[in-house]
């Protein structure tokens, strides 16, 4: 399984995959309207994917820059410029429990990509006892606020989510 950048070409699968987690996981919480145009939210600068041999995408994750977020970035020690955000996080149901921790290697890829500019790593996640939290407590991410979610689900209720930072390398 190959973790790479991800490139035009790699859409349709990527859609396929989040239709696979909407059904299974109920991610993203509403369907978008376009699939496509919502795996690169607005501010994207970077976006991977991991791809079995034969190029079937088995999980995505994109790196937003301009987060606005004073509090975290005062948490961080770091000026809001330099704050950067994890999202469209997903790996397909088909592949999970295999050992091949794609949730972990995508995460690391974008680390990567923020450290070679200089930039924090957040993330903000449901806070509803999901295998993510524990993904990410598990991989050294720090919690380092609680709020309630800026959007609404279907049914209009706002839930509670969880704010991480990236662990600090070395």
């Amino acid at each position: 399984m190959n973790i790479r950048d991800r490139d035009d070409q790699d859409l349709d699968g990527c859609v396929q995959a989040l239709r696979d987690v909407h059904e299974s996981d109920g991610y993203p919480t509403r369907w978008p309207a376009d699939p496509t145009a919502w795996l690169s939210p607005p501010d994207c600068s970077a976006a991977f994917v991991a791809c079995e041999d034969d190029g079937t995408v088995s999980g995505h994750v994109c790196v937003v820059t301009g987060v606005d977020d004073a509090l975290v970035a005062a948490l961080a020690g770091v000026s809001s410029d330099r704050l950067a955000g994890v999202s469209r996080l997903f790996t397909s149901p088909a592949v999970r429990g295999r050992g091949l921790a794609l949730g972990a290697r995508l995460l690391s890829a974008a680390q990567d990509w923020a450290q070679r500019r200089e930039l924090q790593l957040m993330l903000d996640v449901v806070d509803d006892g999901a295998p993510a939290v524990f993904l990410y407590e598990r991989l050294g991410w720090q919690l380092v606020d609680r709020r309630v979610a800026d959007w609404t689900t279907p049914e209009g209720l706002r839930h509670d989510v969880r704010i991480y930072l990236a662990p600090q390398p070395g």
